[in-house]
């Protein structure tokens, strides 16, 4: 693995019905850096996110995050809870029956998080992408921008090694 590469991909692939959607893809990203994957819709922007979080496994080709091999021959070796990452899904998933800090609480219990520890990193994580007002709120009352940033909140709550999101960007007309 390259010196500061805190995640690498080496030759990465993988196919759906006999396409490949990513061909022997490599990259490293250095502790601390930002990466932006454009490309057309189809392109296979988030099967790689979803490779990278342990949600999909790779045909072929390794995944190193942190410096351990969570993904080789063909298997995941980590599974994702174990990856240390904060994945923002495309379509948001919040669960509605819950409040916005009750999406970011089942988060910390899942992961263990003390629950004399939750109140304070939920308010946290609220804080940082601003929607600290509508903590005690459902995500159906909220607007589509005020629930994506409640879904950053919720990938970044747990504190992950490496947080992952992924946003849409249309061009103008």
């Amino acid at each position: 693995m390259t010196a500061g590469a805190f995640l690498k991909l080496l030759g990465v692939t993988k196919r759906y019905e006999g396409r490949r959607v990513i061909d022997r893809a490599s990259l490293d990203v250095a502790e601390g850096e930002a990466l932006a994957l454009l490309g057309a819709s189809g392109c296979g922007k988030t099967t790689m996110l979803r490779l990278i979080a342990g949600l999909e496994t790779p045909d072929e080709g390794e995944i190193w995050i942190g410096g351990n091999c969570v993904a080789a021959d063909g298997r995941n070796l980590t599974p994702p809870s174990e990856r240390g990452i904060g994945f923002d899904f495309q379509d948001l998933a919040l669960w509605p029956h819950l409040t916005v800090a009750g999406n970011l609480d089942f988060v910390l219990a899942s992961a263990g998080v003390p629950k004399r520890e939750r109140a304070g990193r939920i308010a946290e994580a609220l804080r940082l992408v601003r929607v600290a007002p509508f903590a005690a709120s459902h995500p159906g009352r909220l607007s589509g921008g005020e629930q994506q940033r409640v879904a950053l909140a919720r990938a970044l709550v747990a504190r992950p090694r490496l947080p992952l999101t992924r946003a849409t960007c249309r061009p103008n007309k």
